[in-house]
């Protein structure tokens, strides 16, 4: 994976990216290239986010020459309350398949007779899951991915965690099992390279090259940076070694 405006330029039917921001600045770059990028090319956007969010949005959006109220008044553009939708699906704090196939794959299915390609962005699972329901986050992961089987749409969510705390990283291993892309950083080049003399500070040389080798063969099939895959690899089988490594990241950020 080169870059994360690749992955949002062009995502593939099914994908399911996340990114891990503590930057909302990052956040609101990320969603204007991949909602914008479609808009540009023709195809239809649903976002469904939080209304603080959706203002910063639509001023990306903006300052890219789209015309938002022209693409939302000709059914191009939709923008969905994250709270509001998620209630009409949700029993006893428990996403129901039922309900959620019918007003998001209806969402979806509504576009799609109209435009050739959709491309969702969806907050509901960050709310869950700063709530503290991280099992009724996955589940409505579980939801977005069954979705997928069934109709034809990528899917950019977006949760609010920081990937340099070595106490976020059970989250983040459950988060990359629903997901087929992770952006955890604005410079993969920049991050992949902190991580790389991290490990070579906090290790001997020939160490830290062998764990280069060894993260690399047992990756994980979710695709992101290689900095990310040291240190989900260092945090699971060396994680006092991985605490040392992320300080010593934070340092160089």
């Amino acid at each position: 994976m080169n870059n994360w405006q690749e992955v949002l330029r062009a995502p593939q039917d099914g994908d399911h990216i996340v990114q891990v921001y503590q930057d909302r600045d990052f956040l609101a770059t990320a969603v204007a290239e991949y909602v914008g990028t479609g808009l540009q090319r023709g195809e239809a956007a649903i976002i469904i986010c939080r209304p603080e969010n959706a203002q910063a949005f639509m001023n990306r959006l903006g300052s890219l020459h789209i015309d938002v109220v022209e693409a939302m008044d000709r059914g191009q553009l939709t923008v969905l309350d994250a709270e509001t939708t998620l209630l009409r699906f949700l029993k006893d704090g428990e996403p129901q398949w039922t309900p959620f196939h019918q007003v998001v794959g209806g969402a979806i299915a509504e576009a799609r007779l109209h435009f050739p390609v959709v491309r969702a962005y969806g907050e509901m699972v960050d709310i869950l899951w700063q709530r503290g329901a991280r099992d009724a986050a996955i589940r409505l992961e579980e939801f977005w991915n069954e979705l997928a089987r069934l109709q034809t749409f990528s899917l950019f969510c977006a949760y609010y965690l920081d990937n340099l705390d070595s106490s976020t990283y059970a989250d983040l291993q459950c988060i990359c099992k629903v997901h087929n892309h992770l952006i955890p950083a604005r410079d993969y080049e920049s991050f992949d390279e902190s991580v790389a003399q991290a490990t070579e500070q906090v290790l001997e040389q020939p160490l830290a090259r062998m764990l280069l080798s060894m993260s690399a063969v047992d990756r994980p099939s979710t695709r992101m940076p290689l900095g990310q895959v040291i240190l989900l690899w260092l945090q699971k089988n060396m994680p006092m070694t991985a605490e040392r490594v992320l300080a010593e990241v934070r340092t160089r950020s």
